[in-house]
């Protein structure tokens, strides 16, 4: 066995650059403000009503919570701990003790806290000038005397490096805390303007199905869960599935707990409900659910089940199927877009490897044959670039991909087509129920629009700006138009020819 020579002593330590990392911590300005509004309903005191207040301008940001717990020294010096680990009441969404302040970093360049404990005829102050000096910092803490007795906390974010969208906010609000509206437990204004829910589209002929059943892994507090099933009505503007909340916070939706959803069988997004589980863990920004936990794998068993009569009734539901003549006209579309293919091919193989629409690459030693798109000159675009190539360029190596078997069937109302693997080919699957195709009654040019967005579409390993997705549609489909009444009286003219064949 080997010989100890000697035995050290490591130890962990939180260094502030750290915050650097967490400050990172969010996809968009929505999910930073959420974590500050999240705060603010935590406040909130049992069988009260909390009010909360957001003011936006173009530089600031103010979440003010009005009624609730407040903040007092000892609440603000558990808030500047990093991580700490501390008791919560029934209502916190809070967990790890990092959300809110990483929020207020990746928002703005500064901050301001003001807060009240309920109570107290006291209110302190304490501000940060500088949110993105990464060192672990002392704070000095004002304190003042006021008339209000209430609890509040209000938290300004100053110097937004973010641009908050004002009606996106009020609609996420509305969606997000749902529950807490419908309960009265919250109250909440944006610039002075009262936050409104809207009703569900449901069908009111549909009798709504309310469960509730005691899970095994609760916590403290929660120790089942509760929910109801309904039916939207059609066309109802919004997905399918069901909400997932935990304390009235909206942390998952379009759920079906294993069952198959829309992209199965679109009447499967007439269903529709909600769901609270309040003792299940939520990930860090509250973006979803620990889905490997007990928690999660008890109720997904028991809400599969639950499922299930609603899931074989609407699996049984006839939907609006492609008539005979959508059918036709989608397999001469695609015979039409065949042909296309094979002509923009020739001319693409005759113009050699350069392409007149793209910024320039150097060319590898070996050679390649590329298929590289020139538009026609009906097109009237200029084939010169804005900024010329190198002398030796040969242009971006986009290759006329080969298209796809095609189908026609219904699906989401808000989905106009999608690519699915079929068997390791390549399927373009087309909505009859989208508004789209409705209003051109499937028109053949529709069709073949339809098939030129989708094979425009980037490479996963392909990167293309939007600008550049946009051009390279534009010039296919304006190929394809330039040239569809030849094609397809070229292969009407087949067809005859076919059935009335010379003697």
């Amino acid at each position: 066995m080997p010989k100890v020579l000697k035995s050290l002593i490591l130890k962990e330590s939180f260094e502030g650059g750290l915050k650097h990392s967490l400050y990172s911590n969010f996809r968009k300005w929505s999910d930073a403000f959420l974590e500050l509004a999240d705060n603010a309903v935590s406040n909130r005191i049992p069988k009260k009503k909390l009010i909360i207040s957001i003011l936006t301008t173009p530089r600031t940001l103010t979440i003010t919570n009005y009624g609730g717990l407040g903040m007092g020294v000892d609440e603000l010096r558990a808030f500047l701990q990093w991580g700490k680990i501390k008791p919560r009441s029934p209502y916190d969404l809070g967990a790890y003790s990092q959300g809110g302040k990483s929020a207020m970093g990746y928002l703005g360049t500064s901050m301001k806290i003001k807060a009240s404990p309920m109570g107290k005829n006291v209110y302190y102050l304490m501000e940060d000038d500088n949110l993105h000096n990464y060192e672990l910092k002392s704070y000095s803490v004002i304190k003042m005397k006021t008339d209000d007795r209430n609890g509040y906390v209000e938290v300004q974010v100053q110097g937004l490096r973010r641009s908050i969208n004002e009606n996106e906010l009020k609609a996420l609000m509305a969606t997000v805390y749902r529950p807490l509206f419908e309960s009265g437990g919250v109250e909440i204004k944006h610039n002075g303007s009262a936050v409104r829910i809207e009703n569900f589209p449901l069908d009111e002929d549909f009798k709504i199905q309310k469960f509730y059943f005691p899970v095994k892994k609760g916590n403290e507090y929660h120790q089942q869960v509760r929910g109801w099933i309904g039916r939207l009505t059609t066309r109802s503007g919004i997905k399918g599935g069901m909400r997932c909340y935990k304390l009235g916070r909206l942390i998952s939706d379009k759920e079906f707990f294993g069952q198959p959803d829309a992209h199965y069988k679109q009447s499967l997004n007439f269903l529709f409900g909600e769901v609270h589980l309040d003792h299940i863990p939520a990930t860090t920004n509250k973006t979803d659910f620990d889905r490997d936990s007990g928690e999660w794998k008890e109720v997904e068993q028991q809400l599969f089940t639950i499922l299930q009569p609603h899931i074989d009734e609407l699996l049984g539901r006839e939907l609006e199927e492609p008539t005979d003549e959508e059918k036709e006209r989608v397999k001469k579309a695609k015979e039409i877009f065949n042909e296309l293919m094979k002509l923009m091919k020739k001319k693409l193989e005759g113009a050699g490897t350069i392409n007149l629409l793209s910024e320039g690459q150097k060319p590898k030693e070996e050679r390649e044959v590329k298929l590289e798109y020139i538009p026609p000159s009906s097109s009237r675009r200029k084939q010169i670039p804005r900024t010329p190539p190198p002398k030796d360029s040969v242009g971006k190596r986009r290759r006329l991909k080969e298209f796809m078997d095609w189908t026609i069937r219904p699906m989401d109302e808000t989905v106009r087509s999608k690519i699915e693997d079929n068997g390791g080919r390549k399927l373009l699957v087309i909505n009859n129920i989208f508004p789209g195709f409705k209003a051109a009654r499937g028109h053949l040019l529709y069709l073949i629009e339809t098939a030129v967005l989708q094979l425009s579409k980037p490479d996963i390993d392909e990167k293309l700006t939007i600008d550049e997705y946009l051009e390279d549609f534009d010039e296919m489909y304006a190929f394809c138009c330039s040239n569809f009444s030849s094609v397809k009286e070229s292969l009407e003219k087949k067809k005859n020819k076919s059935y009335y064949p010379v003697a």
